[in-house]
């Protein structure tokens, strides 16, 4: 008859030390109990966990933590850059080059219309791309130039 004996962790011969990738990616950790990052099931996303390390204190609610080199599995701590907020994240991911979009928080001047018509109107549009003309107006310039 085989005894029982004491399964956990490194007695286990599933045991791979308590890290596992997640389904969207991330590195779980199996972390103690208790610990302010850890779900149900004992796990704590690393990234998380090494920024505030990184930090020497708590992330606060809304901060998230980016991966700079873009592998979500790299948790090398000069890997990880805390932003204050999911706005300040996707900056850092946008692919488009040679566009001034808007920043998070950053003002929307009130400029005047390239073609010298007099109108004014915000510098940026809703999905922050920068304007020159009026809304409609340019199309209207080139009807009445060709």
């Amino acid at each position: 008859m085989a005894t029982k004996g004491n399964h956990y962790k490194e007695n286990n011969n599933n045991w791979k030390g308590g890290r596992h990738i997640a389904s969207n990616g991330y590195v779980i950790i199996r972390m103690e109990p208790g610990h302010h990052l850890v779900d149900a099931r004992g796990y704590a996303y690393e990234h998380r966990v090494k920024a505030e390390e990184k930090l020497g204190r708590r992330l606060r609610q809304g901060e998230i933590v980016h991966h700079i080199n873009g592998d979500k599995t790299d948790n090398r701590l000069e890997n990880l850059h805390v932003v204050s907020s999911i706005a300040y994240h996707w900056v850092n991911h946008r692919t488009e080059t040679g566009k001034k979009l808007r920043l998070p928080g950053e003002n929307n001047p009130v400029i005047a219309c390239a073609c010298g018509c007099g109108g004014c109107f915000r510098k940026y549009d809703n999905n922050g791309r920068p304007r020159k003309f009026i809304t409609g107006h340019n199309m209207f310039l080139k009807r009445r130039t060709a």
